[in-house]
């Protein structure tokens, strides 16, 4: 048969199955049947499994979503949480030198081993022959005996996001001495957590630690029972950070989309500046995003994870979030401090929504909206939180007055700072002069790199030294009227010629003894004396030159000077100074603590002119510590039978308004603590 009869005879067999259905049907069964019983068959169906896809395991995690108010909505903080935001508590065992003979007593085995174990890596054996050297000639066994030294446990809280070469301040505890007076730390590692000794599970090593220490002030050298502790001090500025510590972002939906969102929002509004090392954020996969803390924030971390958390990861349309946040602070007065970090993380386009908030007549938005603009660097900002500062009636003085300082070539700003050291309030006068010192800095660390950068004949320098050599000095100048010098490579000496005389004294981070008031000076006739007469200053009357006796219990020699300087200034650079061939004036050569408690024992021998208080910081290191030796806080997000989404609130609605949350509290001065004041003069009775 050809094949056009073939193709009609199919066509015939084909019509007549069309109209035959059931015999379709038929002959379809038994042609599946003589394929399943030829060889074919198996061939089919393993054909037909190949093509099955292979089912996998799902790991489905609950949507996570957060009960916020409407306005956070969009947020960083809204749909991640943010971790590393802790201060880290490291711990070391240290060897400190140059005791009085306080040191040397039993010593735990684990701490002596671990300790022979440090100095013999670091050279310190019996062959060691440096001449002038405590270390010479012994083995470390034996320094461990020496009543000259002791082992010591160094604890300390490394700030969130510090970066390597960082430096913190030091709490420092005796094992084995009665008293730390004059001791210096050896290079100590710290390490994550409590101390560890050489055998026990060593953590990651964060730090180092070394200095002198500081001990109470207000504690008599060389006596050991009046009352003060003087088996612990501190180090002021004495740790670096050698690791640096990390801030991580992790996302509550993990998403690549959503992650690099958030990475381009976060450099967009911490964008990458001249001393800082990359970029602020970096993604790490769908859930995790690294964050280190901007240069110019290392002063102000509190600050920044509080606005990081803030940032709109939306940065399309930053208008729209603008009205939507200033909008929410009118009719949201509880969400006032929030939407002021949304605000400032919006950057400067903001500005324009924020300026009719300014004279607002409500406390909370117009607040919110001072700091944020001020914060943006506004200067419209300025005369309303001048009036602020101003107002005597107002609890919200020192805010206004450090929100107002971050405005530079402002003269407005200096004026009124400047004005606001001679105040009847102690917070007020010492938030005066913290601002305006601060803005000194800024100034001739300007000047310096301007000058740098204009000479041929310097080099560029590092930023470290650019800091190091503004801080040293600041000459007095008729704008800000405040000035420093560097005393004896110990301490600073800040000079504040306005209201009241008042001693100030610093007990973290740069050590500083601050003097207000003109020409501070000595009283004749004098007579004052400290820790059991072994200083002594005497004037017999007005016309007498003041003569000074010091005891040196350590070198058992005795110092005698007929006339002494009778300005403060110069005074306590005599105490400070240490006579050299290249220099030998003559001085003592008290440390800081020491210098600040002849200046204490001087103030209430009634001692200075006209001295009106005497007052110090309060401890924050001992307050830190605790801190962060609790541990953190993880909030559960259990899976639900009932649901794949879990709430986890972030916000209170019932939280007082700004001014009152624990992020303005953080914005204010350290509280002061005045020394004892000195108890009234009682009145002369008349004669008969």
């Amino acid at each position: 048969m050809n094949t056009p009869a073939k193709f009609s005879s199919y066509l015939s067999i084909s019509n007549y199955l069309s109209r035959r259905p059931m015999v379709a049907i038929a002959i379809g069964t038994i042609l599946i049947t003589s394929l399943s019983a030829g060889g074919c068959g198996e061939n089919w169906r393993r054909w037909r499994d190949r093509k099955k896809p292979v089912p996998k395991a799902e790991v489905v995690a609950p949507k996570v979503s957060r009960d916020i108010p409407t306005p956070l909505r969009g947020t960083i903080g809204a749909e991640a949480r943010i971790t590393g935001v802790q201060q880290t508590l490291v711990s070391g065992i240290g060897f400190v030198v140059g005791l009085n003979g306080t040191g040397g007593l039993t010593i735990p085995e684990q701490y002596a081993a671990h300790l022979e174990r440090m100095m013999g890596l670091n050279g310190v054996t019996i062959a060691n022959d440096q001449d002038n050297s405590p270390i010479a000639r012994k083995s470390p066994s034996e320094l461990l005996k020496d009543r000259n030294t002791a082992a010591v446990i160094v604890q300390a809280a490394v700030p969130a996001g510090a970066r390597e070469g960082e430096s913190f301040d030091l709490y420092v505890r005796a094992i084995n001495a009665t008293s730390l007076e004059g001791g210096r730390l050896w290079t100590t590692e710290l390490r994550i957590g409590p101390p560890s000794a050489f055998g026990d599970p060593q953590a990651r090593i964060l730090g180092s630690a070394k200095g002198p220490i500081f001990l109470n002030p207000f504690a008599e050298p060389g006596r050991l029972y009046d009352g003060v502790t003087r088996d612990v001090g501190r180090i002021l500025e004495g740790g670096v950070v050698t690791f640096p510590t990390i801030i991580e972002i992790i996302l509550d939906n993990p998403s690549h989309q959503r992650a690099r969102q958030i990475v381009s929002a976060i450099n967009s509004a911490f964008p990458e500046e001249r001393r800082d090392r990359g970029q602020t954020a970096r993604g790490k996969d769908e859930s995790l995003i690294q964050v280190q803390i901007p240069r110019r924030y290392v002063d102000r971390r509190e600050e920044f994870i509080d606005l990081l958390s803030h940032v709109t990861i939306d940065q399309s349309y930053p208008e729209i979030y603008a009205r939507k946040y200033s909008t929410a602070l009118i009719s949201q007065p509880y969400l006032a401090g929030d939407m002021s970090m949304c605000l400032e993380a919006l950057g400067e386009r903001v500005l324009p929504f924020l300026s009719d908030l300014y004279d607002y007549p409500e406390a909370a938005p117009r607040l919110a909206a001072l700091r944020a603009g001020a914060a943006l660097g506004d200067s419209r900002v300025v005369k309303p939180l001048r009036d602020i500062a101003l107002d005597e009636s107002s609890k919200y003085r020192t805010d206004a007055m450090h929100l107002m300082s971050s405005l530079d070539e402002s003269l407005l700003v200096d004026t009124t700072l400047k004005s606001l050291l001679q105040s009847d309030e102690l917070a007020v006068r010492i938030e005066a002069y913290e601002n305006l010192m601060d803005r000194a800095l800024r100034a001739r660390r300007m000047r310096l790199a301007r000058m740098i950068s204009e000479s041929s004949s310097i080099g560029s320098g590092s930023q470290s030294q650019l800091d190091m050599l503004s801080r040293v000095s600041v000459p007095m100048d008729p704008i800000r009227g405040v000035g420093r010098v560097l005393i004896a490579d110990k301490f600073f000496l800040d000079i504040v010629p306005f209201g009241e005389p008042l001693i100030y004294i610093t007990q973290q981070k740069e050590p500083r003894i601050v003097l207000f008031g003109e020409q501070l000076r000595l009283s004749k006739p004098l007579l004052a004396s400290a820790w059991s007469d072994r200083l002594m200053l005497v004037a017999e009357d007005v016309d007498s030159p003041i003569r000074l006796y010091y005891r040196n219990e350590t070198t058992r020699t005795a110092s005698t000077l007929k006339e002494v300087p009778e300005s403060l200034p110069e005074l306590i650079q005599l105490f400070a100074r240490t006579p050299t061939p290249e220099n030998p004036r003559f001085g003592l050569g008290l440390s800081y603590s020491e210098v600040v408690g002849a200046l204490y024992q001087i103030y209430h021998d009634r001692g200075v002119l006209g001295l009106a208080a005497f007052t110090t910081e309060e401890d924050r290191l001992l307050a830190d510590l605790l801190e962060s030796a609790q541990p953190d806080e993880v909030t559960m997000r259990p899976e639900s039978d009932r649901s794949g989404e879990v709430l986890v609130p972030i916000d209170d609605p019932s939280a007082p308004v700004v001014g009152e949350n624990e992020a303005v509290r953080r914005e204010r001065r350290t509280l002061l603590v005045p020394v004892n004041p000195l108890p009234e003069e009682p009145a002369l009775e008349a004669e008969e």
